[in-house]
């Protein structure tokens, strides 16, 4: 019995020394997936663990060796990938009897290797990254970049799509990558810009792969560039969240809680995709930072606008005004940067139009409108003509309009106000009031006789010649009763439409090309009016099924000597407002009255909306 006993301790004992020893190996943990991405400069494999790894690695001539210690492998990774570009020829994943796993990579010459860990974070597994790196096709991508930074002739303009590689972004409910649609977009963006002639765009990736915010400004500073634009997709826990949003750079606190909390998520993006520490350190002087960067807010701001403004027209607005938040990617003193959520991927509707190519165009071209209608306002006269998607060319030979636009006379009847006149008319109520020097609230006369700048038409559209028309000035005779049959023949007609769930005034405007002041007049409602399901609106114009309302005419009013379009500032107003109902950009604003987009916009204040010198 004792013999027994003493046998059975000895190989208890025996088994406890080889185990210790290590003869007996006990995997700590597991591989459980292996993929790849590949730029032009390097090679990025990442291999998931459900363990922190413990690894070695050796270097030999054409090939490196990762030796994963303890660690098992799952069935369901391929044991040899091909590859068979920026610098590497393949991958093969080998089990060996002592319980490890042994990763070798065949490369080409002249290669870098950096090998290293990636803790736990949000949804990423224990990550070990190998970089497989072209030095020299680096080197030679920063030269190509200076060598354009010095002899550029055309306005530089660098488009950013977000995220990419490991860092999905936001995903839809049908499994949309953000990474890609944006990417999508952008590369839609640089090929309008070029095809323009007066820009030179480039991307900071052009394929699924991660790019660190610090080469992002790297590439952006090398080139020279004039802007960036760095192109996004949102997303919410709110599916019914949608709408379009543009961000600049705060150097404090954020504009709003919903702006911080997106610069958070976006200032994640090294650690999601994988960059080294080295890689997310910045090299910005703080000092140099506060010296130049308030004057790039202010451009970046107004590029902003010009953005929020065309974005409008094509779909709903998050937040009218640009938003501030310090986000890491536009961190840059000398260039000036915004950020844009083209749409919500986290609502179903905008999902389906962010995967459509249709809608990455209206996209894509309505931000590069922007992009000219902005070097426009800062520079008039060097863009040759807008090219864009959806514009037709401008004769740069041409002449701007430099003349006074014909009028003829009205004459105030019973029950008129100066709202519906400027409704029959098809005039706006400010074109209006300028032209015949009136004040909002000064009383109007039965009998007293406004100018209405174009010219009278008869009932077939056809410009009647009567006496009352006049041009560049009052000329005497003109027939009252004349003027005032032709204001009856003119009246446009007006059908009803009723309003359904999701409705707003602006939409509502938009939808039937009239103006929100024009809308609210005739329906007689206040802007803050609740607006319910099923209430019947007056719409004027044609009904849906007819032709298009046409334009308003814009006013001019010699000023000085030279032409120029003004604006009284009403109780409300927004720069993005009068922008958008006078049909100009917020740069062009924000120059010809020399203010800054902070600075408070008082009620009664003469706006100057364009100017172009010529003799009237």
């Amino acid at each position: 019995m004792k013999g027994k006993l003493f046998r059975l301790f000895f190989l208890v004992m025996l088994f406890a020394v080889v185990f210790l020893q290590g003869g007996w190996v006990q995997a700590a943990g597991s591989i459980t997936n292996m993929r790849y991405w590949t730029a032009p400069d390097h090679t990025r494999i990442v291999f998931d663990l459900t363990e922190p790894p413990v690894f070695t690695t050796s270097r030999q001539d054409g090939s490196l060796s990762v030796t994963f210690q303890e660690t098992a492998c799952a069935e369901t990774v391929s044991r040899e990938t091909k590859i068979g570009k920026s610098g590497i020829r393949k991958v093969a994943i080998i089990a060996l009897k002592e319980g490890d796993v042994l990763v070798r990579l065949e490369l080409e010459n002249d290669v870098e290797a950096n090998v290293f860990p990636l803790k736990k974070f949000l949804d990423k597994p224990d990550r070990l990254v190998v970089d497989i790196e072209l030095p020299e096709v680096s080197r030679q991508e920063s030269r190509m970049r200076e060598q354009i930074k010095v002899s550029k002739k055309k306005k530089i303009i660098i488009i950013d799509p977000g995220h990419g590689g490991d860092d999905p972004g936001a995903i839809g409910k049908h499994r949309t990558y953000e990474k890609d649609v944006v990417l999508a977009i952008s590369r839609r963006l640089k090929k309008t810009l070029d095809r323009h002639g007066f820009f030179q765009a480039f991307l900071t990736r052009n394929g699924d792969y991660y790019v660190p915010f610090n080469k992002r400004l790297q590439i952006a500073r090398e080139y020279g560039a004039d802007l960036f634009i760095s192109i996004h997709a949102d997303a919410a826990r709110n599916r019914e969240a949608r709408g379009s949003s543009v961000y600049c750079l705060s150097l404090g606190e954020a504009s709003s809680v919903a702006a911080k909390m997106l610069a958070q998520d976006e200032n994640l993006a090294d650690i999601v995709g994988g960059a080294r520490e080295a890689d997310m350190t910045e090299d910005i002087n703080p000092i140099l930072i506060n010296m130049c960067q308030t004057n790039t807010i202010n451009v970046s701001k107004a590029f902003g606008m010009s953005v929020l403004w065309e974005l409008s027209n094509v779909g709903e607005l998050k937040f009218e005004k640009v938003q501030e938040a310090p986000f890491r990617v536009l961190k840059m003193p000398e260039i000036p940067a915004v950020l844009i959520e083209t749409a919500y991927i986290s609502n179903p509707e905008e999902e389906k139009l962010l995967r459509s190519p249709a809608f990455q165009n209206k996209l894509s071209a309505t931000i590069a409108r922007a992009v000219v209608q902005f070097f426009l306002s800062e520079s008039p006269g060097d863009v040759p003509g807008v090219l864009v998607q959806g514009d037709k060319p401008r004769d740069s030979a041409a002449p701007l309009e430099n003349k006074i636009k014909p009028f003829f006379l009205y004459t105030v009847e019973k029950g008129d106000t100066l709202s519906k006149i400027a409704r029959r008319f098809n005039v706006t109520l400010t074109g209006l009031l300028t032209l015949n020097k009136l004040e909002t609230d000064v009383p109007l006369y039965v009998g007293k006789r406004l100018k209405i700048e174009g010219e009278r038409k008869d009932q077939n559209g056809v410009p009647a010649k009567e006496d009352g028309a006049c041009e560049a000035t009052d000329r005497p005779g003109a027939k009252a009763s004349d003027a005032a049959g032709a204001a009856k023949k003119t009246k446009k007609p007006v059908f009803f439409y009723t309003v359904a769930k999701g409705d707003t005034l602006s939409r509502i405007a938009k939808r039937f090309d009239m103006t929100l002041a024009d809308l609210v007049a005739l329906n007689r409602l206040q802007p803050k009016d609740p607006l319910h399901v099923g209430k019947r609106l007056k719409i004027e114009g044609l009904s849906p099924d007819g032709e298009a309302k046409p334009k308003q005419a814009k006013v001019v009013d010699k000023v000085k000597g030279q032409d120029k379009r003004t604006y009284r500032v009403k109780s409300g107003d927004t720069l993005l407002t009068i922008a958008r109902r006078e049909g100009v950009s917020v740069g062009t604003l924000l120059k010809l009255n020399d203010m800054k987009l902070d600075d408070p916009l008082y009620k009664d204040r003469i706006l100057i909306l364009d100017e172009q010198s010529g003799n009237p």
